[in-house]
């Protein structure tokens, strides 16, 4: 990661844990009003559903082949995906002034939006998300890319918090294989080996694009819904690699190229 001569968001120690651990939480980073923002937007556009674009609005595999038949189409949906492409509201999140900050301060000052998620893992049926590193699907060069997991709800192992393996960003990208939600690493880590991290509502997790990180199924009777921004230096590619199809960043936020918020 690109090292500042100053920080405009972070604190030292917030950089230093990051340069080691490849993660670390920020208590509070949204507001209960911003995050109820959040829980409305996801109705509004569920409500919709499927008068939306098809990658917009994803249901969980099980409620899909008809295994399950949830309350309601939202308590169904496993992710939203790419919103700030196609909606006001989350594009407008992008240009959240701490997010651009934190996001200068470990890879700017150029920065690109390259991908947005809203991860939401309904009651009783939610499924994992398998051990993996989101830069195995995007395959940016430099790896100047990190993640941001902003909790919607309280979060913890029950109904599928985030786990991590500290310093595994160390370790450059391991083999993955797998399809769709299923790509993940083939030599996963052990789940004891795992730093859970439970987070109140508006709590978030800034991570690299390369640590190792999974979460678990949903057991309990509350949501999990998660924010999930990734921004990346401007200057990273898609490498010839990739076992998908090239990211692009949906928008330039700050620095050369910037976009009007």
């Amino acid at each position: 990661m690109s090292q500042m001569a100053s920080l405009e968001t972070l604190t030292s120690d917030q950089s230093s844990k990051f340069e080691r651990d490849g993660f670390f939480v920020m208590e509070d980073f949204f507001s209960l009003s911003e995050v109820e923002e959040v829980r409305r937007e996801i109705t509004t556009i569920v409500d919709r559903h499927p008068d939306v674009p098809e990658e917009l609005v994803q249901i969980e595999p099980s409620v899909k082949r008809g295994d399950i038949t949830p309350p309601s189409v939202e308590l169904g949906v496993r992710k939203l995906f790419r919103m700030a492409k196609h909606n006001d509201h989350f594009r407008s999140i992008a240009f959240n002034p701490k997010m651009v900050g934190v996001a200068k301060d470990l890879v700017g000052p150029n920065i690109t939006l390259f991908q947005t998620m809203l991860l939401m893992k309904p009651p009783h049926f939610g499924g994992s998300k398998v051990w993996h590193q989101d830069n195995a699907y995007f395959r940016l060069a430099p790896k100047e890319i990190i993640g941001f997991w902003i909790a919607c709800d309280d979060t913890d192992p029950e109904n599928g918090c985030m786990h991590v393996i500290p310093g595994s960003h160390f370790h450059g990208l391991a083999e993955h294989g797998g399809v769709q939600d299923d790509y993940g690493l083939l030599e996963p880590p052990s789940v004891k080996d795992a730093v859970a991290c439970p987070m109140k509502a508006g709590t978030a997790l800034v991570f690299h694009g390369e640590i190792y990180h999974y979460t678990p199924e949903n057991t309990s009777d509350q949501r999990r819904r998660a924010l999930q921004y990734h921004y990346a230096n401007s200057i990273c590619r898609s490498t010839k690699d990739s076992p998908f199809d090239p990211f692009t960043g949906e928008i330039v936020v700050a620095g050369d190229g910037a976009e009007r918020q």
